[in-house]
């Protein structure tokens, strides 16, 4: 089908759509992990007082663009702040950030207010300040129990030291706690992997967020494994991580809900979902992304080339109508809900353009229909395979 015969500005929720999400990248860590190939600086040398300054012009920026458009902007219902690392920052700066969005945007009654930390001392004082002055979600980076292996992939914090940030939070009354795990990092073998999700589901944290080592280029990781392979757990072993982590969580009342996420009930990231879902957001910070009024941008991966124009210095993609479709196609593969077509109409108000696609990636086993919840589900092999049913969609 042709972009131009779907092409209808005056249909696009991804322009109609109520503006209701926030995503703040705060550029700067302690020390980068070998693996990690996000835009961020060491907070040896940050300057705080320029991030903030420089957030607050893109946030009028940003509010000015909306006026001129005509958009409805919400008061927040997600507000994300990540990085980087959130947890570097001074408390005294995390506190104005937030204070900064509350005035200028406001929050929602049900507002989800996600902050991350790493389970570094340094951090301890700014996720106090951040949740007195409202997060009510906290993202910790875990990545795995044994200590051998956190040293191994570059973390600076130890289990110990994670039970320590753990207990900080809930005992400042934050139950709604992510973690990050990995799998597929050197060295590491299935029970590592189990043992390390086991411990989560023992400390009863109610979101877990898991995922594959990618050798990204311009990473340290990428120059030392690219081409020793042999030095990573092999392709089927990986998988075989995947598919038990996803047995474990099952038999332990989890609910997957996306390719890299299983939450207990009432406990997944509505800000993610957000994403997947299409719906439109705003994006603050060197590197940040927003998605609104039909337009991508992308804001440059220089802290001082953000700082110096930090509206004016982003990329700009418009996504027509058809590129819209395509993408929420894509994403909704990536929901254990699938890709339901009733859906699709109820959304973008015309059926779904896709059945060629479709017909292919059921030829090749790699999804299936549900007759029960009318929508099409990643198989097994789809699962292992995922690359090539997104693909069909770009």
């Amino acid at each position: 089908m042709s972009n131009s015969s779907v092409e209808s500005k005056q249909n696009n929720p991804n322009i109609t759509d109520p503006i209701e999400s926030l995503y703040i990248h705060v550029p700067f860590c302690t020390r980068k992990c070998g693996y990690c190939d996000f835009y961020s600086l060491s907070s040896k040398v940050a300057d705080f007082s320029d991030f903030y300054y420089g957030l607050q012009a893109e946030l009028a920026a940003t509010l000015s663009d909306i006026a001129q458009n005509d958009l409805h902007l919400n008061k927040l219902k997600t507000f994300y702040i990540g990085g980087g690392t959130p947890s570097v920052l001074p408390h005294d700066v995390m506190t104005c950030i937030i204070n900064l969005i509350r005035k200028e945007i406001g929050f929602a009654q049900d507002l989800e207010f996600t902050v991350e930390v790493n389970p570094e001392p340094i951090g301890h004082k700014t996720v106090e300040a951040a949740i007195e002055a409202g997060a009510n979600r906290i993202s910790i980076g875990y990545q795995a129990k044994q200590d051998s292996l956190l040293q191994k992939i570059g973390r600076l914090h130890t289990f110990a030291d994670f039970l320590t940030t753990l207990n900080l939070v809930r005992t400042a009354g934050v139950e709604n706690i992510s973690c990050d795990l990995m799998f597929g990092l050197p060295d590491q073998t299935l029970n590592d992997v189990l043992e390390s999700a086991e411990q989560l589901i023992e400390l009863e944290i109610p979101h877990i967020s898991f995922y594959s080592l990618i050798l990204e280029q311009g990473t340290l990781f990428y120059k030392k494994y690219a081409e020793h392979s042999e030095l990573l757990p092999s392709d089927d072993l990986e998988r075989k991580m995947y598919r038990e982590l996803l047995d474990l969580f099952e038999q332990h009342q989890y609910q997957y809900y996306e390719l890299s996420s299983t939450a207990k009930p009432g406990f997944y990231s509505r800000h993610n979902y957000n994403y997947w879902s299409t719906k439109p957001y705003l994006g603050l910070g060197p590197a940040a992304h927003s998605y609104y009024n039909g337009i991508r941008r992308g804001n440059v991966r220089s802290f001082r080339k953000w700082s110096e124009n930090p509206f004016n210095s982003a990329e700009l993609e418009p996504v027509n109508f058809f590129q819209a479709m395509q993408e929420y196609a894509m994403l909704a593969f990536r929901l254990a809900a699938g890709f339901s077509p009733d859906k699709f109409k109820q959304r973008f108000g015309i059926d779904q353009p896709f059945d060629a696609e479709l017909e292919r990636l059921l030829n090749k086993d790699l999804i299936s229909y549900n007759s029960n919840i009318k929508a099409y589900l990643l198989t097994e092999k789809g699962l292992d395979f995922g690359n090539q049913v997104f693909m069909e969609f770009v």
